[in-house]
C-alpha cells in the first residue's frame, strides 16, 4: 500500500478506479463496509483521510481510538492500494463543499466514489451524501452511499465505541471494532512499585498521549511481543494499596509465561474482557491473593 499526500495524488495519475472517504479512525465495522464497497470497483481502490482529524482541529476530541501508525497498518491489513492523507488545517477547513467535490473528481478522476449515509464535508459541514450525488452526475463518477451498520439495535459509530471503552465495556468494542481493541507502546520501568514487589513482574506501558486508554480496572488482556501471543492481567488505574499518589495513572500488565526482561521492548496488548474495578484491599497479601483470582479468570476468560 502506497501512503501519500494530498499534493501527491493531484501530481501524478494513479489510475484510481474508487475512493472511499472519511475520517476511519479505529476502521470498525460500519467502515469496513465502506472500504469493501470500494474494493468491490474493479481497478485500484484509495482513501481520503485526514491529519490531523477534523474533530480534533476543531476542538471537540483529542483522543482517539488509533494512531496514525495504527490506521496505516490496518488500511493494510484491508487491502486499500492507496491511502492519501489530507492534512486538516486552516486552509483546508475552509474549502467549500463545492471546492471539495471538484477536488475529489480533479485529483483523483474515480469512477466511483463511497461515503456513509452521515458524512459531512466542505466549509460548515454543507456537503452531505445528496450533494455528492448531484456531483458525482456534473463530473462523470457513481456514488455509493453507505447505510448504518447496526450492532445490538445501535449504530456503529466511532463515537459509540469511545463511549464502550470509557465504561470499561472492552467485549461490545470489539464486536464493534471486528477485533480487540488495542494499546501499543514501549515498556518503560514505572514508578518501581508495580508487581515485581508483589511476586507479579508487570510491564508499565507506556501509552500514546492521544489513545483512549479504557476505563480504570483491571481486565483480560492478549498480549503481543516478538511475533509470539502471551495471556495476561491488566490493571489501569493508580495502584490504591501500595502508593498514596492518586494522580498518576499507568497501565501496567502482568504477562503471563513470559519471564524475559521487556524493559524498552514494544508491545501490544488486546483488550479481551473486563474483570473487575480497581479497589483498595486491605494489605499486600489480600491483592496478592486477588492477583492469583484475576490470573485464573484470565486463564478462564480465552
Amino acid at each position: 500500500m502506497e501512503v501519500i499526500t494530498l499534493e501527491r495524488i493531484k501530481q501524478k495519475n494513479y489510475g484510481i478506479m474508487s475512493v472511499a472517504l472519511g475520517a476511519f479512525d479505529g476502521l470498525h465495522i460500519g467502515h469496513m463496509a465502506l472500504l469493501n464497497a470500494a474494493a468491490g470497483v474493479r481497478g485500484k481502490s484509495a482513501v481520503l483521510t485526514f491529519e490531523p482529524l477534523p474533530a480534533e482541529y476543531f476542538g471537540g476530541r483529542s483522543l482517539r481510538l488509533f494512531t496514525k501508525e495504527e490506521k496505516i497498518a490496518a488500511f493494510e491489513k484491508a487491502g486499500v492500494d492507496i491511502m492519501c492523507v489530507a492534512r486538516f488545517d486552516g486552509a483546508f477547513a475552509q474549502i467549500t463543499s463545492e471546492e471539495y467535490e471538484k477536488m475529489i473528481a480533479g485529483y483523483f478522476s474515480p469512477s466511483v466514489v463511497v461515503a456513509g449515509y452521515n458524512y459531512k464535508y466542505g466549509l460548515d459541514a454543507r456537503g452531505d451524501a445528496e450533494s455528492l450525488k448531484r456531483a458525482g452526475g456534473i463530473y462523470g463518477f457513481d456514488v455509493k452511499i453507505i447505510p448504518p451498520v447496526i450492532y445490538g439495535g445501535q449504530t456503529v459509530s466511532a463515537s459509540r465505541i469511545r463511549l464502550c471503552l470509557e465504561e470499561g465495556d472492552v467485549a461490545l468494542a470489539a464486536s464493534l471494532l471486528g477485533r480487540p481493541y488495542a494499546l501499543s507502546g514501549t515498556v518503560g520501568c514505572g514508578r518501581g512499585i508495580g508487581g515485581s514487589k508483589l511476586g507479579f513482574p508487570t510491564a508499565n506501558l507506556c501509552v500514546p498521549a492521544r489513545k483512549i486508554i479504557p476505563k480504570v480496572g483491571v481486565y483480560a488482556v492478549d498480549i503481543y511481543h516478538g511475533g509470539d501471543c502471551y495471556k495476561g492481567v491488566c490493571n489501569i488505574g493508580y495502584n490504591p494499596t501500595v502508593t498514596d499518589n492518586n494522580n498518576q495513572k499507568s497501565v501496567e500488565i502482568h504477562i503471563l509465561s513470559l519471564a524475559e526482561n521487556i524493559y524498552d521492548h514494544n508491545i501490544t496488548a488486546h483488550f479481551i474482557k473486563r474483570l473487575r474495578d480497581e479497589k483498595k484491599f486491605g494489605g499486600v497479601e489480600e491483592l496478592k491473593a486477588q492477583i492469583k483470582r484475576d490470573i485464573r479468570s484470565v486463564l478462564n476468560a480465552h
